[in-house]
């Protein structure tokens, strides 16, 4: 195992206080931006836009209360003090982000159909459409991983972390262990290849969706040039606030995940995965707060 400096490790967990913080207040002051500063053109995707500050408020919160790091023993990866319930809470920014794109989507392509995003049922399948990635999320990572108070894996996982952190976390464990007794564990790795596989699904998913939009923008007559101009800064604005999550919560997620599989040492990278994590919902705030003239 890599022994991470004590200094680094309390550096990173600063960033992480301090993001927490800015999360929360950031989100707060674009939640009044958008209230009160929206143009009466924007429509329904001022709603799209509160929702998103609200989840990044609420992942914020998640963030403090579980206070989620993650250690490596040999290649086995420990998940401490964190619930699956907490994992899954990550899977719902780009869920979030797709939905944002259909609306820009159908805005170009299809403007009769933004009216659905003000229909009760349409809303109802939206939500059921993220709560359903929600609790794939959580039934992989509950069903898939381990961590039982008495296994061999988790006394290891809290001995490293007790080193680390000063901390003696009892429960709260999911542990993906890749090899025991030897021998190749076949469940956790199809574990990591479905989650990685729901990553990269949804940001091809976006990736595509995203090209679509575009090309239409600049092929289609129907709009004027002011028109063009404002869908394509709203569009742009999207495409930023995809690549925060892809940068700050995704690839940090992947690496946690696959890491440990391919047996490459961690070097402290877990750690500052995690102050990435906490990083997101600020800079999702501020993409959103200087990107859009209303607001900024």
């Amino acid at each position: 195992m890599y022994l991470i400096s004590t200094k680094i490790l309390a550096v990173l967990t600063l960033i992480e206080h301090v993001n927490v913080g800015t999360g929360i207040l950031s989100n707060l002051v674009l939640l009044y931006l958008i209230v009160k500063f929206s143009r009466e053109n924007m429509g329904t995707y001022k709603y799209l836009l509160i929702t998103f500050a609200s989840y990044d408020i609420f992942l914020t919160i998640v963030h403090a209360l579980c206070n989620q790091q993650i250690v490596i023993v040999n290649i086995t990866t420990f998940a401490a003090y964190v619930t699956c319930l907490f994992c899954a809470s990550y899977s719902i920014p780009f869920t979030l982000i797709l939905i944002h794109f259909l609306y820009r989507y159908w805005a170009i392509q299809n403007p009769d159909r933004i009216v659905l995003f003000t229909r009760k049922p349409f809303i109802a399948l939206l939500v059921a459409f993220c709560g359903t990635v929600y609790m794939i999320w959580f039934c992989l990572v509950f069903f898939g991983f381990t961590g039982a108070p008495g296994d061999e894996s988790v006394r290891l996982a809290r001995a490293e972390y007790f080193r680390r952190y000063g901390r003696d976390i009892k429960h709260g464990w999911v542990v993906g262990e890749h090899w025991k007794d030897g021998k190749f564990n076949l469940r956790p790795a199809l574990v990591l290849l479905a989650l990685d596989s729901i990553l990269i699904f949804l940001i091809i998913l976006a990736t595509v969706i995203c090209v679509i939009t575009l090309n239409h923008i600049a092929k289609t007559e129907a709009f004027s040039a002011y028109t063009k101009v404002l869908h394509t800064k709203l569009l742009q604005t999207l495409v930023v606030q995809t690549m925060t999550p892809v940068l700050l919560v995704y690839t940090p997620y992947i690496l946690k995940l696959t890491l440990p599989f391919l047996g490459i040492p961690e070097y402290g990278s877990m750690a500052a995965c995690t102050a990435l994590n906490s990083a997101f919902p600020t800079f999702d705030a501020v993409i959103i707060g200087t990107m859009i003239n209303d607001y900024r």
